[in-house]
């Protein structure tokens, strides 16, 4: 039998007792969302809180009602299994070695790149930073496995600007191309992103490859072979000129950006040999620390056009904050995911619990174990002794 994962830890009981009773993982997450408190309080809380209170009643009620309904149904002809839709709990991995085809730099002038697919770099705004170095942890061994020193990217993170959006028109041109002009100036002072897609789909080199930026902070990310803690160093970031909205379904980008970002992804991947499933959004590696919650980031959450870019859907991978080191998720979490990204949390919740089972712990002391092991692994990758109880 498929388990459901436990509602956030951070859930009223009875938002608990409901959520553990509905099946459907869509639906679970629907009821969640609308019991989340986000709001703060205002002119309009008390009618927020009471239209939350109804909705909820609604949702309880058609819970139970789907209960009597379920109860009935035994004396019914039960529907061929093959017939029914699968949860996400039951869906297929998405492949991770889609291999990329060969691109090559076709013509280098003084100011920009052009490469054999089509993309164009404009490296006028090239800024350096600080060399790339980090340790990689082996995941067969991620307790006492010794960290590997590299130097080369071993993935890619996609992040939104979350920047001030004019109307993409053409009336608008002029101050698009000012309000572009002064994101491109403001992202090369801090040395955010290595690439900056502007809303033409004009991409901008930020930060050189072989140096870090400063786009993931805290971060966790692995695949097969490797774990990967605090992304600077390790990923490469992209970052899209766009604004966001919490568990948004159409991405907002622009299809000139789109275009652009398939071109880069293709070529960075074939460039340092990049697993498809090493191409992730800010929201599926960021992490706080101080809490131990995921999405102290949440750029990029949902409706990021991975098959567009020619990429698996990686929402739909466990997130290895949760299995590797014991991070869990909170209300506004579940509120800004989506249904996609919530697909990676409910598989990495079941990856969990299955292993706390099979170690024969509790999943409170399992969880505990799992922190014990980041707070170990952050200190190695920091460079320095044991991590402090902030990072706890």
């Amino acid at each position: 039998m498929t388990r459901k994962p436990p509602a956030p830890a951070s859930a009223k009981p009875w938002v608990v007792w409901c959520a553990n009773r509905i099946d459907d993982p869509v639906t679970r997450l629907k009821f969640l969302r609308s019991v989340s408190p986000l709001a703060s309080p205002g002119p309009l809380g008390g009618r927020r809180r009471l239209w939350k209170f109804a909705l909820a009643a609604i949702v309880l009620a058609a819970l139970l009602g789907s209960i009597l309904i379920a109860r009935a149904a035994t004396r019914v002809t039960p529907v061929a299994a093959s017939s029914r839709p699968r949860p996400f709990s039951t869906l297929p991995p998405p492949p991770v070695n889609l291999p990329a085809p060969a691109v090559w730099l076709v013509d280098k002038p003084a100011d920009s790149e052009t490469y054999s697919n089509g993309l164009r770099i404009d490296t006028r705004f090239q800024s350096p930073n600080h060399s790339r170095g980090y340790l990689a942890f082996p995941a067969n061994q991620p307790d006492s496995g010794p960290g590997v020193l590299r130097t080369v990217p071993a993935g890619i993170v996609f992040h939104t600007t979350e920047s001030r959006q004019l109307p993409f028109e053409a009336s608008a041109n002029s101050a698009l191309k000012r309000v572009g002009e002064s994101l491109v100036a403001f992202v090369r002072r801090k040395h955010a992103y290595h690439y900056l897609i502007d809303r033409f789909g004009r991409v901008y080199r930020i930060v050189p490859e072989g140096d870090a930026a400063d786009h993931a902070g805290y971060s966790i990310w692995s695949d097969d072979d490797w774990i990967y803690l605090n992304l600077n160093e390790s990923f490469l970031g992209v970052s899209f000129e766009t604004q966001t909205e919490p568990g948004q379904e159409d991405s907002t980008v622009t299809p000139a950006q789109i275009h652009s970002a398939a071109m880069l992804t293709e070529m960075l991947r074939a460039r340092y040999d990049i697993s498809a499933g090493n191409c992730v959004t800010h929201a599926q590696v960021s992490v706080n620390p101080d809490n131990m919650r995921v999405g102290y980031h949440t750029d990029w959450a949902s409706a990021f056009p991975f098959a567009q870019l020619g990429l698996p859907d990686n929402y739909a991978r466990p997130l290895p904050s949760l299995t590797a080191f014991g991070f869990e998720y909170d209300m506004t979490f579940v509120h800004l995911a989506g249904t996609r990204l919530y697909a990676g949390v409910e598989l990495a919740e079941q990856e969990v619990a299955r292993e706390a089972a099979e170690s024969g712990v509790k999943l409170v002391e399992f969880r505990k174990r799992l922190r014990k092991r980041y707070r170990a692994r952050l200190a190695e990758a920091l460079g320095g002794g044991e991590a402090s109880e902030g990072t706890r």
